[in-house]
C-alpha cells in the first residue's frame, strides 16, 4: 500500500513539476538565432525577454518564436472559418451561425477559450469561406479550399454534404431554419443537417488592414490568427492578445507554438518577383514557382509541420531575386515535401554567383530532417535558389523553402 501512494505522489509531483517547467524556444531576431530559451515576457513595444544558460536577455526586435519539440498542425478542413486576413478561426462543430444585419455570429472551439460561450460576431464581408464539413466527391480537401480561396466569385455558393451546390445570396443563417439562399428563380431552404459550407460572393468581400507590425499565430490544434498588442506574463505564463477580428483572447503558453512578426524587417520571398525563373521541363511537363504552396498546389509540409508560407519548386529548377545589398540574412527550412515519398533532390544557393550546397552536397529525401538556411546576405546583389535532380530523376521532385524570408537591413 505504501508503495502505492508513493507511486501515486510521484507520479502527481512529476505531472506538476513538468506543468511548471516554462517551454523552451527557439527565436530568430534581425541579426542572430537564439536556442533553448525560455519566456520571461513580451512587452507591448515587441521587445522580448528570454532566459538562457542562466542569463537572461533582451531581445529589441524579434522576426519568429517557435516553441522547440512541438511541429506545426496541418490547417483546419472542417468546421472553421476562413477569413479575408487569412485567419482560420475553430468553430464548435455542434453549433450553428447565426446571419443577422450584415454580421454572422459564429461560436469557435475550446481551442480558443472565452470565445466558446458567447460566440464571435463577424463582418460577412470579412468571410471567404465557412465550413463545417467536406462535400461528398472532394478527393482533396487541401486543393478544394485552396481553389476557393483563390476564386472570383459574383454569388455566395453554398455546398451540400452530398456534394450538391446552389449559387445565389445567401440571406439567411440559423439552427433552426439552416441557410436561406435567394436565386434567380427561387428562395431554397437547407436545413442545417444537410450543409456543408458556404463559399461567399467575393466581390463584397473587404480585408482586414493594420499599418502596424503584428503577430501571426499558430495555435494547437491548426488555428492561425493574427495578434494585435500582443504580451507575455512570466508569472501566470500565459500570452495576452488581441485578435485583427475584434476579441481579445487569454491563452495558456502552451497553446501557441509559433508566432512570426508581420510588416517588420522580414520579407517573404513570396511577396517578391523573381528576376528570372528557370525550370527544365521534363517529357514535355513543365512546373511554376509556387507561392505558398509545394509544387503541386498542396500545403508546404517539412518533416509533420505545416507552414503557411514559403515556395514550392520541382527539380530542376531556379529562381533568382535581386537584393541589390538591401538585406542582411537570409532564413528557410528546405526539404523535401511531405507528400513525395519518392522524391530526390539536390539543393543549393548561389550568392552573386558563389554557390552553397545545402545538406553537404547529397541529396535530400522525404525521411531527410529539413534542413535550416541562415546566411548572411550583407551587401549580396543577387540570391538565386537551385534545385536538382536526385537518384529518382524528376519522380516527386518536389522541395519545400519554408519560411523563406530575406531580413531587412537595420533601419
Amino acid at each position: 500500500m505504501r508503495v502505492n501512494l508513493f507511486l501515486a505522489f510521484l507520479l502527481v509531483f512529476t505531472a506538476h513539476a513538468a506543468a511548471q517547467t516554462p517551454s523552451r524556444y527557439s527565436i530568430e531576431t534581425p541579426a542572430a538565432t537564439f536556442a533553448g530559451v525560455s519566456l520571461s515576457a513580451l512587452a507591448s513595444d515587441g521587445s522580448l525577454r528570454v532566459d538562457g544558460e542562466g542569463a537572461a536577455r533582451m531581445l529589441p526586435r524579434v522576426v519568429e518564436v517557435r516553441r522547440e519539440n512541438a511541429d506545426l498542425p496541418a490547417m483546419p478542413t472542417r468546421n472553421f472559418a476562413l477569413l479575408t486576413n487569412g485567419d482560420r478561426v475553430p468553430l464548435d462543430p455542434d453549433a450553428s451561425a447565426i446571419l443577422d444585419d450584415g454580421r454572422v455570429q459564429v461560436w469557435p472551439s475550446g481551442a480558443l477559450p472565452g470565445l466558446q460561450v458567447k460566440g464571435v460576431s463577424l463582418f460577412a464581408p470579412h468571410i471567404v469561406l465557412l465550413f463545417w464539413s467536406i462535400p461528398a466527391g472532394v478527393d482533396d480537401a487541401e486543393l478544394f479550399y485552396a481553389r476557393l480561396e483563390k476564386e472570383a466569385r459574383k454569388r455566395d455558393v453554398v455546398y451540400l454534404k452530398n456534394g450538391d451546390r446552389l449559387e445565389g445570396a445567401v440571406t439567411g443563417l440559423s439552427a433552426k431554419d439552416g441557410c436561406t439562399v435567394t436565386t434567380a428563380e427561387r428562395k431554397a431552404q437547407v436545413p442545417r443537417a444537410k450543409l456543408a459550407g458556404i463559399a461567399w460572393n467575393t466581390d463584397r468581400q473587404a480585408r482586414m488592414r493594420t499599418k502596424k507590425t503584428y503577430w501571426r499565430a499558430t495555435l494547437e490544434g491548426g488555428p492561425r490568427l493574427n495578434l494585435l498588442d500582443l504580451a507575455f506574463d512570466e508569472k501566470s505564463r500565459r500570452w495576452h492578445g488581441t485578435t485583427q477580428f475584434g476579441p481579445t483572447l487569454d491563452l495558456p503558453e502552451e497553446s501557441i507554438l509559433a508566432l512570426d512578426v508581420r510588416q517588420g524587417q522580414a520579407t517573404d520571398l513570396a511577396d517578391l518577383t523573381p528576376q528570372r525563373y528557370e525550370q527544365r521541363a521534363y517529357l514535355g511537363v513543365t512546373w511554376p514557382l509556387t507561392l505558398d504552396a509545394s509544387a503541386t498546389g498542396h500545403l508546404l509540409r517539412l518533416s509533420g509541420s505545416t507552414f503557411e508560407r514559403g515556395l514550392g519548386m520541382h527539380a530542376p529548377s531556379a529562381a533568382t531575386y535581386q537584393l541589390d545589398g538591401k538585406y542582411q540574412r537570409f532564413l528557410s527550412l528546405v526539404g523535401i515535401d511531405e507528400r513525395s515519398r519518392r522524391g530526390r533532390a539536390k539543393v543549393a544557393i548561389l550568392l552573386d554567383g558563389k554557390r552553397i550546397d545545402l545538406n553537404d552536397g547529397k541529396e535530400l529525401t522525404s525521411l531527410t530532417a529539413p534542413i535550416p538556411v541562415r546566411l548572411d546576405v550583407r551587401g549580396v546583389r543577387a540570391l538565386t535558389l537551385v534545385v536538382e535532380l536526385g537518384s529518382f530523376g524528376d519522380v516527386q521532385a518536389n522541395v519545400n523553402w519554408a519560411k523563406a524570408r530575406l531580413i531587412k537591413n537595420e533601419p
